[in-house]
């Protein structure tokens, strides 16, 4: 089956929501309800070593200041915590608190049964392909022409 061009980047982000949708409505059914889109996202990318608020809320592609109430948010849930950073006395880095371990490994448990419900929808080994596509490195966002052409080097 052909690809339609120009879908890609709604079919990523239809499958994200299919994904945390799916995160959402188990840990809900759990007794683990409560945790908003931005805080699932923010504990994805912290479980990933992001662990400034300003880096997490540029990948989020959020304000600080969304980032700084969520974050304030998972610690009155006792999610997250933050705590001096070492390098920047100035600066707040964030961790896990270990009070919400038990939440956190049912979430890991839901995540991997999705990884391995797509290897059954989807074929053996097909949650691997996507995350080594993914993984690729596509290199900085390029600053295309008018009409999607590839800007040239020097070029304004």
């Amino acid at each position: 089956m052909a690809r339609q061009a120009g879908l890609l980047m709604a079919q990523l982000l239809n499958r994200f929501m299919w994904f945390d949708g799916a995160l959402q409505r188990n840990l809900d059914e759990r007794g683990w309800g409560g945790v908003r889109r931005l805080e699932s996202m923010t504990m994805m990318y912290v479980h990933a070593g992001i662990t400034r608020p300003s880096e997490l809320a540029r990948l989020i592609g959020v304000t600080r200041q969304s980032m700084n109430t969520a974050l304030r948010e998972l610690e009155e849930k006792k999610l997250v915590r933050l705590v001096p950073d070492p390098d920047d006395k100035r600066c707040k880095i964030v961790e896990f608190d270990p009070a919400g371990a038990a939440m956190r490994d049912e979430a890991q448990r839901v995540i991997e049964a999705l990884e391995t419900l797509l290897d059954e929808r989807l074929g053996a080994g097909a949650a691997d392909k996507l995350a080594a596509l993914l993984q690729k490195d596509w290199g900085k966002a390029p600053l295309l022409e008018a009409g999607g052409g590839k800007k040239k080097k020097g070029a304004k």
